[in-house]
């Protein structure tokens, strides 16, 4: 927390220190310019600017250009072109400023002088800029526009009994669409938008906010005092119940005064309203990236091996998970899968509970799993309802629901998975055949005995004995031959299989019987 507001500071100088390095840089143009004057008279005592002043320009000139940096990251401005080019040319007036400090230092007078005069030339444009930026673009040549136009105009007198137009106030407006929209977006849409749904709270549309989450509505019209959503923004930041968590951005206060106004006028999503008296309209913030996917918690891993469970990365240069229970699957049942993957949700791509003893409530977890891609739950207790925690899933592409107690409800999940490609239904009590299969469904492969039509008939999955040892059968990897890791294990016909890195155990179990004949 203390580093986040010493950042925040640090940014906000940029605004006390910037005209520090345009007086230094200035004052060492005209020293420079000087002594060439006095050169040329004659007097070639005359050295220019003294080296401690060019090494206090540069690091003012670094200092400014970094600041500014910093406070771009931390607040967004509408005119991103302006502001991106202001930032460059202050970047290059700092890498140039150095330079000419350098090459002073070496003697190097030609070059250093070049050097000078290509500083000055980004230096002009950048403070050009940041002028219009702050106080709107044409404001230097706006006395000389003033003063054509005061002369071009002409006098029309006042009726008197017109209110006098300097002493009414016009009210700032402003919408849901223009405005909060893009503040939603920005500062809320990571926990609360289309991906993930903390406290199952959308606020990326005007339907989800209406709805509000677990704890009810969010909005209470006409009365921000008395709504979810600015008692949550209000707490102090290290309230576990401040929103927007305290390592994330947080909300300015012209955005705050935003939303305030915006459910005082009685949060409408269509309607304008004004702001509070004397507020202005905040900047458009920008919305932040997705953090990169992290390492997984060593301990989190540790605790699924201690229990047997293979866990491994899908890929070498992924963090993500391939989680399966299949050695211990009768051990495992809602209470371990909770206790175990709840630390792992967001690293989990591939996981198999098949033939645990898992409920519907384990599905909670496994439904907020939003990087899982592949799921096997055959041979367990879920049933549609379980099965729910699914809908509307946006990375979940091959689903096992074989030999589960399933009913007609489960096809809607089914369909509201937009990326499934692959899925399992031989006895699983959803019985659905080609005539009744809804168009949406069209492009997925069913593996289902019932569906000769649309996907390929296969047996009842095997049921595979417990492994009696988890020491792996083989040295070698069946696949390219090399010593084997086992870190990279796969369960296959009740032994273990080891493999010499991730990629290998795919190849192995799209061609099994390829690669059997190479296993002791």
């Amino acid at each position: 927390m203390i580093l986040s507001q010493l950042f925040a500071v640090l940014g906000r100088l940029h605004m006390v220190i910037l005209h520090l390095p345009i007086g230094l840089l200035i004052g060492v143009a005209v020293l420079e310019l000087r002594a060439w004057y006095k050169r040329r008279k004659g007097d070639p005592t005359e050295l220019g600017a003294p080296p401690s002043l060019l090494w206090i320009s540069a690091v003012a000139t670094v200092f400014a250009a970094s600041s500014g940096w910093i406070l771009h990251q931390e607040s967004g401005y509408s005119n991103e072109d302006m502001l991106v080019w202001h930032e460059r040319l202050g970047i290059a007036t700092a890498v140039g400023a150095t330079i000419c400090a350098i090459l002073h230092a070496r003697r190097k007078d030609t070059a250093y002088r070049a050097c000078l005069a290509l500083t000055i030339g980004t230096l002009i444009p950048a403070g050009h800029i940041g002028g219009n930026m702050i106080h709107g673009e044409g404001f230097l040549s706006e006395p000389f526009a003033a003063s054509v136009n005061s002369e071009n105009e002409e006098f029309v007198p006042m009726a008197t009994d017109d209110p006098d137009p300097e002493a009414v106030d016009t009210p700032i407006l402003a919408s849901y669409e223009e405005h909060l929209a893009p503040l939603l977006k920005a500062r809320c849409s990571a926990c609360h938008g289309k991906r993930k749904q903390k406290g199952e709270l959308r606020l990326d549309s005007p339907a989800w906010i209406s709805i509000g989450g677990e704890g009810g509505e969010v909005l209470t019209p006409g009365d921000p005092d008395d709504s979810e959503m600015i008692i949550r923004l209000s707490l102090p930041l290290d309230d576990e119940d401040h929103m927007p968590p305290e390592n994330k951005r947080q909300p300015t206060a012209a955005e705050l005064d935003l939303v305030r106004a915006w459910i005082a006028a009685g949060a409408s999503f269509t309607a304008p309203f004004p702001l509070a008296e004397g507020a202005e309209l905040p900047a458009i913030p920008l919305v932040e990236e997705e953090e990169k996917l992290g390492p997984a918690p060593a301990d989190a891993i540790a605790a699924l091996r201690n229990k047997l469970v293979h866990v491994q990365v899908v890929a070498a240069d992924t963090n993500e998970l391939w989680v399966d229970f299949s050695a211990v699957c009768d051990q495992i049942g809602d209470r371990e899968v909770l206790s175990l993957l709840a630390p792992l949700e967001d690293h989990i791509a591939d996981l198999t509970l098949s033939r645990t003893r898992i409920s519907d409530k384990a599905m909670v977890l496994v439904g907020d799993m939003l990087r899982l891609r592949r799921l096997d739950l055959r041979q367990t207790d879920i049933t549609d309802v379980g099965l729910a925690e699914l809908n509307g899933h946006e990375t979940l592409e091959e689903l096992n629901l074989s030999q589960t107690k399933l009913n007609a409800n489960a096809l809607e999940t089914l369909l509201s998975l937009n990326q499934l490609q692959k899925v399992w239904l031989w006895d699983s009590g959803l019985e659905v055949d080609s005539d009744t299969l809804p168009q949406a469904a069209v492009g997925v492969v069913i593996d289902n005995a019932e569906i000769t039509a649309v996907g390929t008939a296969i047996p009842a999955p095997a049921v595979v004995p417990a492994v009696a040892s988890l020491d792996p059968i083989n040295t070698a990897c069946p696949v390219t031959g090399k010593p084997v890791d086992p870190n990279y294990s796969v369960v296959f016909e009740g032994q273990v299989i080891a493999f010499c890195c991730p990629n290998c155990p795919k190849t192995f179990w799209n061609e099994p019987d390829a690669f059997r004949v190479k296993l002791p």
